[in-house]
């Protein structure tokens, strides 16, 4: 008999590969697989891109909640995808020929917004320290506005092969490591002062967390744009349906986020094709309510 973690690794694994099928045979062209052009230049990177950038922000939200004990901590909430934004678009205004460039910024950017609220914590509470994130992304938001008024810049619908290859690299190396490292996330539950008797350093193991939850996050976003409440939709369900282990919890988010940025990618194309619905838009229709619901309530601990 199946347990219910499986069952549910199942059913997602099933969605994934009838996502894929489904966002690889649609679009705007009616030849399909005819075409291998478009399946090879233009479906496939954006496919490949959708599955990678979901996977990195749901995991990078899972971590961030795990780190800074904070059920609605997420990357674009707390300003890192906007900061990264920002510093990819100066990257790429100063070095346009390298997009290794923007890359580099945007983790420069992400890391900075990170570096902001790791100074803040201390004298914060969870709540406060999200409302702080939130001026964040307001602030850089506008500065990125002023510098790229269109906002077309990165996105899912401008993934080409070098793009996506980037990601690629980053973001599997990152989810691998976030595989090893997912066990100390579950340290995480306890109080500093127990951790400290174990002789495990707190301090060090929220910044190993959160580094890596930034480089995914940022990446991402140099890659693909910002996209918002994966990291906390994909987290929540996946607490609600395996626990809190993170050794489960982080390959089942790299999952669902995948599942869920080409889902919405994949209806933004075709709801009004030829024209497209940014995925960020379907999103933030869906993550909105979502983490209203939680505020209001839902008594959700990341860590418990």
């Amino acid at each position: 008999m199946l347990t219910k973690k499986t069952t549910a690794y199942l059913i997602l694994t099933l969605l994934l590969a009838i996502t894929i099928a489904w966002a690889l045979t649609s679009g705007a062209s009616s030849k399909g697989l005819a075409d291998l052009n478009i399946l090879f230049n233009i479906r496939l990177p954006r496919v490949i891109s959708a599955l990678l950038g979901g996977a990195a922000l749901a995991v990078s939200g899972a971590f961030f909640q795990a780190a800074l004990r904070n059920p609605i901590a997420e990357p674009a909430l707390l300003g890192i995808s906007s900061a990264a934004n920002l510093f990819a678009l100066i990257g790429g205004l100063l070095l346009p020929a390298l997009f290794s460039a923007k890359i580099i910024a945007a983790i420069l950017g992400g890391c900075l917004a990170f570096l902001t609220l790791a100074s803040l914590q201390k004298n914060l509470d969870p709540y406060r320290l999200i409302l702080v994130g939130v001026a964040l992304n307001a602030v850089f938001s506008a500065l990125g506005n002023l510098l790229n008024p269109n906002q077309t810049a990165f996105s899912l619908a401008t993934s080409t092969w070098t793009t996506t290859l980037f990601l690629a690299v980053i973001t599997l190396l990152g989810l691998a490591v976030a595989l090893v490292i997912s066990p100390f996330a579950n340290y995480l539950k306890v109080s500093d002062r127990q951790l400290q008797t174990l002789g495990l350093s707190p301090k060090q193991l929220r910044i190993s967390l959160l580094s890596l939850a930034t480089l995914l996050a940022a990446s991402s976003t140099a890659c693909i744009g910002i996209l918002a409440f994966i990291g906390i939709i994909i987290p929540h369900h996946a607490r609600f349906l395996l626990g809190h282990d993170y050794r489960q919890l982080v390959p089942f988010c790299a999952l669902g986020g995948a599942e869920l940025l080409l889902l919405t990618d994949t209806i933004g194309r075709l709801v009004i094709a030829p024209n497209e619905i940014s995925a960020n838009i379907i999103l933030a229709i869906i993550g909105g309510p979502f983490l209203i619901y939680i505020l209001l309530g839902r008594k959700t601990d990341a860590h418990s």
